[in-house]
């Protein structure tokens, strides 16, 4: 009988099980959605329960969907850069305080240009940003000591679902380089963030591979879940890098760009690499392998910011003929100039991680003039957007070697304008893939190897199915050559000015 394997991803928004053949052709899945929670400025955290429940009704509902056939593994992928704390009790002290959390801004912005802060990014290869669990600690330990006090481990989400399933405290090597804590040479907990921090080893889980396997399931679980002892966990990594995998982008040349609401590029690398001004992160995929990248703040989620406040008209028009108010609006934007007749957009509205690392930036329009109207002004959102991602792209280059390909998957990805000017910006061929599920399908990958049913990570090159490659147009492409220089040297001189908008912002309000 065919073997069924499943592979988790514990995202921001929900939580997904995709249930995966032999061949990687996904046979059933199912997703739970959940809120986030901002009661104050800079708040982004999650319920920890309701979320370790999202994870079991997956499991069930997948598994249910797939029976008669066994389940030989569920491996795991999770959003980077969460945080939950836990009493001396193994009792959330904390909801989940998740990536998008920024109210650790301040002490993180304190560190970013001094020797201490440059050292610890050449240790673990996360820049000095609120997202990581280190600046969180931090905030915590100064603002809030009395549940620093309490605090008996520094956990993320995988982490509690192990914990509530197996009763032990564990964390992937791939997980663990998202906490600002993981050495990224070493791949060992850094004492110099540990001893900053005045934390122990002890208050951290336990450091496995991502292959690391757990079969002892209680019986309890295994009836609640739909399971036989038969079934293997694995540990699995971090979204990110499994992002990859799952694109089998894991061979010189090949990035990976990933535009949602927030959008990424990643790219594999055999050795750790970080950024002489540290503009990209490094992460650890597994013993063998390091994903270089930027993950921007500023995808499609802008896009939709446009729309509201350039296109509310168009978009209310469409939705009365029926019309998609999204494609209505690309259609405009196709029919404009390339180059927006000279005007740039900065799109950096919710702050930015990469390639900025700067909370406090803002967005802006630059070279605006009376001939703009709403659909120049949209053209320049959409180019904005693709131009600040090529920025990181440039910087992977320089770090990891000349892209050649660039596999892409999200939102954006249904759209043919926003494919073609991203192709356009970046000079390069988009491959458009068929692994919708690339970080659940990463996590099975990883699996498979650690049953050894695959013998190395590249073969999972195999598995992936290219539907549409998108090439550039070469008189585009030399029109966003002339502005891209441009578009880095305004930004510059822009970023002088975050810092007191900041403190206006906050005067007025």
């Amino acid at each position: 009988m065919e073997k069924i394997a499943i592979g988790v991803d514990i995202g921001t928004t929900q939580t997904k099980a995709v249930a995966f053949r032999k061949d990687g052709t996904v046979q059933a899945s199912f997703y739970v959605r959940y809120p986030l929670i901002q009661e104050t400025e800079g708040m982004a955290e999650q319920d920890v329960d309701q979320i370790f429940q999202a994870v079991v009704a997956c499991i069930q509902q997948v598994v249910s969907a797939v029976k008669p056939l066994e389940i030989s593994l569920i491996s795991f992928s999770t959003a980077m850069h969460g945080l939950i704390v836990m009493d001396k009790n193994n009792q959330p002290l904390t909801r989940v305080i998740t990536w998008a959390d920024n109210r650790a801004e301040k002490y993180a912005e304190e560190l970013k240009d001094t020797i201490l802060g440059k050292t610890m990014y050449q240790n673990t290869g996360l820049p000095m940003h609120p997202m990581t669990p280190f600046h969180k600690i931090r905030w915590l330990k100064e603002e809030y000591y009395e549940i620093f006090e309490q605090a008996g481990k520094f956990i993320g989400m995988k982490e509690y679902v192990f914990y509530r399933l197996f009763g032990l405290y564990m964390t992937d090597i791939s997980t663990a380089s998202g906490t600002g804590f993981f050495n990224i040479h070493d791949l060992i907990w850094d004492q110099q963030a540990l001893s900053e921090m005045d934390i122990t080893i002890e208050q951290l889980p336990t450091l496995v591979t991502p292959t690391h396997q757990l079969t002892d399931l209680s019986a309890e679980w295994l009836e609640q879940l739909g399971l036989s002892t038969k079934t293997v966990f694995i540990l699995g990594g971090a979204d990110g890098p499994l992002s990859n995998l799952g694109l089998g982008a894991m061979t010189k040349g090949i990035a990976t760009l990933t535009v949602g609401t927030s959008g990424a590029l990643r790219y594999v690398v055999e050795q750790p690499r970080t950024h002489p001004q540290a503009e990209t992160f490094c992460c650890v995929l597994d013993e063998n392998h390091w994903v270089i990248g930027g993950a921007t703040s500023n995808g499609a989620g802008i896009f939709d910011w446009a729309c509201e406040n350039l296109m509310k008209e168009v978009q209310t028009e469409a939705r009365k003929s029926g019309e998609n108010p999204y494609d209505k609006v690309m259609a405009l934007v196709k029919d404009t100039p390339t180059g927006a007749k000279g005007l740039m957009f900065h799109p950096y509205l919710l702050g930015e991680r990469a390639p900025l690392w700067n909370a406090e930036a803002t967005g802006s329009f630059v070279g605006l003039k009376r001939n703009h109207d709403d659909k120049l002004m949209m053209r320049a959102v959409v180019e904005g957007i693709c131009l600040n991602l090529k920025r990181i792209l440039t910087e992977l280059e320089e770090l990891g070697g000349t892209v050649k390909e660039i596999r892409a998957t999200g939102g954006f990805a249904d759209s043919e304008v926003f494919k073609k000017v991203m192709a356009d910006v970046f000079g390069h061929n988009l491959s458009l893939t068929e692994s919708l599920e690339a970080s659940a399908l990463g996590a099975v990958l990883l699996g498979w190897q650690s049953l050894g049913i695959m013998p190395d990570l590249e073969t999972a090159c195999e598995q992936v199915e290219i539907y549409e490659i998108v090439e550039p147009n070469a008189e585009n492409y030399e029109i966003y050559q002339q502005i891209y220089p441009l578009f880095i040297t305004t930004q510059q001189q822009l970023s002088a000015s975050y810092h007191q908008l900041s403190k206006l912002r906050a005067d007025l309000e």
